[in-house]
């Protein structure tokens, strides 16, 4: 288990410095930031100035050298909008609203999702079984942008219900909360009905219910961990996804989180802060897929036995 974990974690470094290499190249080569900053006819003093400044006149590998060395210190650099504030403050700032956007998506998602896959795997054929491929169906080829309009024309516009934008309390995060996690629960709906049938034609499943014990006992001790290993795998691709994924959502609900945060950086052509905003949900992601796979060689005996 030692090994495994070892060498988890050091693919895991090399990824993260490998997305600081990428992100770097890919900013630059978008064009000349002085030219998207600063009007085309502003005196060239001026332009050069703001390029001194900003240490866009040194050589590029002293950029990257400043750049790479910054970021292991955790210094993502400064605001261009915001002279004086740094990156790292600003998405700070905006991370607990999208944490909690993120979470609120995934419970939703598991809530309704891992009852329907579960009891739709156990009884193939049944109502419920049926109501789990319909919702599993709906939540891959529904898009949630048009979702979260939906609920809004529904919910707030139509009944009244719920708010349709900002972030001012628990109603306020219902409709967003279900607009995001709505891909998510279908694609778990339908990897949990996906284990729990091929758990149940196991050898092991079916020489249990040869010896006569009851189905629920089966279920607890057979079924239910054999199907946690991948579904624990895929809740933290989920969770990153709707951690990434959520900038259309805090667009549409204005909710104040760091995917309204890089929409804003990206229209006011603020590129140290879109790389610093790319940087943090990167290596967010990166720790969360680490996390999930020492969770998956806890509970994966096969993979102890292997390291």
């Amino acid at each position: 288990m030692l090994r495994y974990v070892v060498r988890r974690t050091l693919e895991s470094v090399l990824l993260m410095l490998g997305v600081l290499v990428l992100v770097f190249f890919m900013v630059r080569l978008t064009g000349d930031p002085v030219s998207l900053i600063i009007p085309m006819d502003a005196p060239t003093a001026q332009r050069e100035a703001f390029r001194e400044v900003m240490g866009l006149n040194r050589p590029l590998l002293v950029q990257f050298g400043t750049y790479m060395s910054g970021a292991v210190r955790g210094d993502l650099g400064d605001s261009l909008r915001r002279r004086g504030v740094a990156n790292l403050d600003i998405i700070l700032e905006r991370l607990p609203a999208t944490v909690q956007l993120a979470l609120a998506a995934l419970a939703f998602a598991m809530v309704v999702a891992l009852p329907l896959g579960l009891f739709g795997g156990m009884r193939p054929g049944s109502l419920v079984d049926r109501v789990a491929r319909g919702v599993g169906l709906a939540g891959q080829t529904i898009p949630n942008f048009w979702l979260g309009m939906l609920l809004i024309v529904l919910f707030a516009v139509t009944l009244g219900w719920l708010p349709s934008f900002g972030r001012d309390g628990i109603t306020s995060l219902v409709l967003p909360a279900v607009a995001l996690g709505f891909a998510g629960m279908g694609q778990l709906v339908r990897l949990t009905r996906s284990a729990v049938l091929d758990v149940r034609r196991a050898d092991y499943v079916r020489t249990a219910q040869a010896k006569g014990m009851r189905r629920w006992r089966v279920s607890l001790r057979h079924v239910l961990p054999n199907v946690a290993i991948p579904v624990v795998s895929v809740l933290g691709i989920q969770f990153t996804y709707l951690l990434g994924g959520s900038v259309y959502i805090e667009v549409v609900f204005a909710w104040p989180g760091i995917g309204s945060l890089l929409e804003s950086a990206i229209r006011d052509a603020d590129f140290p802060l879109v790389q610093a905003i790319t940087i943090f949900i990167s290596l967010f992601a990166i720790s969360i897929h680490l996390l999930t796979d020492l969770l998956y060689g806890l509970l994966d005996p096969r993979l102890r036995r292997a390291s």
